[in-house]
């Protein structure tokens, strides 16, 4: 069957994303029977307006569609098609400022949909947006004029309420609009403003800049005050503690030189204890020294008796040989001979009666032991030697247990006058006008000793007794003392190095045992006064 129906008289092909500017889609034109006998196809959201024969407008909203009878009955001549759909349109507007030479940038943003197809196709409207903008424009235009463009927030304002006191837009053509206007300046006055607020920004910066280091050096200054007063204080501390070190370090020094000095004091006290203690020993020499060494060395008793046997032989020999050249001498007259002739007889009697070189002619009686003086108790004087020359009538007590005329004892006797004595002997002058030369047993012949015998001997190393022996008992003293050598001091002996054998040379080896034979010596021969009651 033929087709009769008309091609429309306009119609877009238009989908639902395609931006409209004319809601109208489709115009056609209608026959009687036309669109009874069969209905073209529509799309259900469009709206069809349609005109009758005396040019009224039946509007069908989706998804209502005019039926049959309807159609046959009210015998339509044409039909619009009309989208109903919401359009978005954004444009963009140049309003005039006060100065012709500055213009407000308006942008719109608006959105528009047909409330009312049949007023719309009726208003004849073919490009809605241009109608919406003009509407606006024609609003805003007045209103802009009177602002300068650097006032573009108030003008903004302003030309909202005068598009509001206009009306709605689009009322006319039967549109649903909404809408909004944002007033700008130009770029130019836009990029002045930049450069304007980029200048107060970087001012602003600056500012900040300065006064945030102001408070930067504040802060450092007050942490480098802080820093300073730490430093000061643990400086003050250190110094504190270096002066309180130096001056403990100065009181040990002074402590340790007093107690250096008095070290010293103590030890030139003890030095001179013991320069007294030899020199009393040295100045008697021969016994005294001896015995000296055999306190220190027992066991040199064999040697130190040989020695002293020896010397004592030498110094008779010596002795001997002066005598004999006094009496056979030929350089002096026979008067003159008389006193040196009796000292030379007073020799030989001597030497007959002498027993060792600085021991007495007798020994002294034992006197029992007395109790031991208090410690504050002073020690009593020491009693002086005996004279070189002593009286003819003073003759030395005979030692205990000796009878007049056995060995070993001399008795006295008017002619040959007192025994020499130890000092005599050692250099004493044997007559006028003669003096022996000196020897190393005693001082120098018209001198008397530098020092006395000391009181008590200098202290030496003490020794503590051995485990399980108790303490040793200091000797009970004398009731009456004698004159003694002082104690003997802590330090080893040095024998005379002139007419006596050292102590070195006296120590036997090792593997040698001391002989037990007895020594014998000038004493135990009987002298000859014992012989013949008088001296030869």
């Amino acid at each position: 069957m033929a087709d009769f129906r008309r091609p429309p008289e306009w119609q877009q092909s238009a989908d639902r994303h395609t931006q409209l500017t004319d809601p109208v889609l489709t115009v056609r034109q209608l026959t009687r029977f036309e669109y009874v006998t069969r209905k073209p196809v529509t799309q259900v959201d469009h709206a069809l307006v349609f005109v009758t024969a005396r040019g009224e407008y039946d509007t069908f909203l989706p998804p209502h569609r005019p039926a049959r009878a309807d159609m046959a009955t009210r015998r339509y001549t044409a039909v619009y098609e009309v989208d109903m759909g919401i359009h978005p349109v954004r444009a963009e507007l140049a309003l005039p400022s006060d100065n012709d030479a500055f213009e407000f940038g308006v942008a719109v943003d608006l959105s528009w949909q047909v409330r009312e197809p049949d007023v719309f196709v009726r208003s004849g409207h073919r490009h809605v947006p241009e109608l919406l903008l003009g509407e606006l424009q024609q609003a805003a235009r007045p209103v802009t004029r009177t602002y300068p463009v650097h006032r573009s927030a108030e003008a903004e304002q302003a030309v909202l309420r005068a598009v509001e006191a206009q009306g709605v837009l689009g009322a006319t053509a039967g549109l649903l609009v909404t809408w909004t206007v944002r007033v700008r300046r130009d770029d130019d006055n836009i990029a002045h403003e930049k450069r304007k607020q980029a200048i107060e920004h970087q001012s602003a910066e600056q500012v900040l800049i300065a006064r945030r280091g102001m408070d930067i050096d504040l802060e450092a200054d007050l942490r480098s005050r802080q820093q300073d007063l730490l430093l000061a204080g643990r400086s003050l501390e250190h110094q504190r503690q270096q002066h309180e070190l130096a001056m403990q370090q100065q009181a040990l020094q002074h402590q340790h030189a007093l107690l250096a000095g008095r070290q010293d004091l103590e030890l030139q006290a003890l030095q001179a204890q013991k320069i007294n203690f030899y020199a009393y020993h040295l100045q008697h020499g021969g016994v005294h020294a001896w015995a000296l060494h055999l306190s220190e060395h027992p066991e040199d008793s064999r040697l130190v008796m040989q020695s002293m046997r020896d010397d004592q032989l030498r110094l008779i020999q010596q002795q001997k040989e002066l005598v004999s050249e006094l009496l056979g001498g030929k350089h002096a007259e026979a008067f003159e001979l008389d006193g040196p002739k009796e000292l030379a007889l007073r020799t030989v009697t001597e030497i007959l009666a002498q027993r060792l070189p600085g021991v007495a002619d007798t020994v002294p009686t034992p006197v029992p032991p007395a109790q031991l003086p208090p410690a504050d108790a002073e020690p009593p004087e020491p009693a002086l030697p005996p004279a070189p020359h002593a009286p003819a009538d003073a003759a030395p007590p005979a030692p205990p247990g000796t009878a007049p005329g056995q060995p070993g004892t001399a008795p006295p006797s008017a002619e040959s006058g007192p025994p020499l004595t130890g000092a005599a002997v050692h250099g004493t002058a044997l007559f006028d006008g003669y003096v022996p030369p000196p020897t190393a047993l005693g001082p120098y012949p018209g001198r008397q000793p530098l020092h006395g015998p000391p009181l008590t001997a200098p202290p030496g190393p003490s020794v503590p007794p051995p485990y399980g022996f108790p303490p040793p008992q200091p000797p009970a003293a004398p009731a009456t003392r004698a004159a003694s050598p002082p104690p003997m001091p802590a330090m080893p002996f040095t024998a005379p190095s002139q007419g006596l054998v050292t102590p070195q040379s006296l120590v036997p080896p090792h593997d040698t045992a001391p002989s037990q034979e007895p020594v014998t010596g000038p004493q135990d021969e009987p002298s000859a006064t014992d012989r013949e009651g008088r001296p030869s």
